[in-house]
């Protein structure tokens, strides 16, 4: 017979052996009571599960809405994001979930620990059999996690964003620190022989801030001569194995940068039909992303710099704003940011000359 325990909410022994615990969570618009069940071996378990929502709803945390597992909010997530980003960026969190989810996806949210995650973090960074991701892959798994329960706290359907924190393995780069050319190296590439093939598109970069898919997407109608300005409206990405025209990164992508008279006259020399991109491949189609990186490396191994990547011009340009003073808003609208906080914790690079500026001021 169903029995319920007296000053412990509705508890009852079902007919299978199991013990049933319901537990009022909210209403409905017609003023009727929202009850969740849940099944337990034992009364001990609950009654266990009753205090637990107890002291989630007196926390102000809903269970009107069923309690999601990671997978399932990961889904719900993902879709969401997807109209509000780039194809390469979807393709980097959903790389991200892969790893994740088939570890921690079967978790509920509210069962999920921030040393659980933390974790998971290290054994898949510091495994010993060979097959540990690298850092940026940890770091990347790390950032959507965090965004993802982040919506999850919003929604109200955690208490906190257990993500917020996590930590990859001591004695590695700063997260989200990336290199820059030195002052020396920026002098080389400018004064260098302007006949060095495709060497002008590291001295647009080094001169504006764009994105790598950004300058790939120029047309003429970009380039206002007179006016001195670039309007960025597009990108060049990579969706399964092809380059597209899409929208840039983020909505504050679409912006307008000044550009200085060397750099106008490069885009200037640049300018063919309306139509034609220009940086371009033979066909004046957008040029393969491998093909554009082939022809960077050449160009700034000729002038005998470091071998640093497209997308460190971009670090290097907002790190020259910093050192010279323009104000942080500025330099975020320029790089296209949502916060300058992205722009200062990402961007502008500190070497060993600024903290032997900063010494010498003693």
């Amino acid at each position: 017979m169903a029995r319920r325990g007296n000053n412990e909410g509705s508890i009852y022994k079902r007919s299978d052996g199991r013990w049933e615990a319901k537990v009022t969570v909210g209403y409905k618009m017609d003023g009727k009571p929202i009850r969740k069940s849940s099944y337990h071996k034992t009364r001990k378990e609950a009654q266990a599960e009753i205090r637990r929502k107890a002291e989630l709803m007196a926390k102000g945390v809903s269970l009107a809405q069923d309690e999601k597992t990671l997978r399932e909010w990961a889904e719900i997530w993902q879709q969401a994001k997807k109209p509000e980003i780039a194809a390469t960026t979807w393709e980097n969190y959903d790389h991200a979930l892969k790893i994740v989810l088939p570890h921690l996806g079967h978790f509920k949210l509210r069962e999920l620990k921030h040393l659980q995650i933390q974790q998971f973090i290290y054994d898949n960074y510091l495994r010993e059999d060979g097959k540990a991701y690298s850092k940026s892959t940890m770091e990347k798994v790390r950032c959507v996690l965090h965004s993802m329960l982040k919506e999850a706290e919003k929604n109200e359907l955690v208490i906190k964003n257990v993500a917020t924190g996590l930590k990859l393995p001591r004695g590695l780069p700063v997260p989200g620190e990336r290199d820059s050319f030195t002052d020396d190296e920026v002098t080389a590439i400018m004064d260098a022989d302007p006949n060095i093939p495709f060497l002008d598109a590291a001295k647009v970069l080094l001169n504006t801030g764009l994105r790598e898919g950004e300058l790939m997407a120029l047309l003429p109608r970009n380039v206002d001569l007179t006016a001195g300005e670039i309007r960025v409206t597009n990108a060049a990405t990579r969706e399964k194995g092809k380059m597209l025209l899409g929208p840039p990164k983020t909505p504050e992508s679409v912006r307008t940068i000044p550009v200085e008279k060397d750099t106008l006259a490069i885009l200037q020399t640049r300018m063919g039909e309306p139509t034609q991109y220009l940086f371009t491949n033979r066909k004046h189609d957008i040029m393969i992303q491998t093909t554009f990186l082939a022809h960077y490396y050449k160009a700034i191994e000729v002038v005998g710099v470091r071998r640093l990547s497209p997308h460190c011009c971009r670090h290097t340009f907002a790190t020259r704003l910093y050192r010279a003073g323009v104000n942080p808003l500025i330099i975020q609208k320029l790089m296209g940011h949502t916060d300058y906080a992205l722009t200062a914790n990402i961007y502008t690079h500190v070497n060993t000359g600024d903290l032997k500026s900063a010494i010498a001021r003693l």
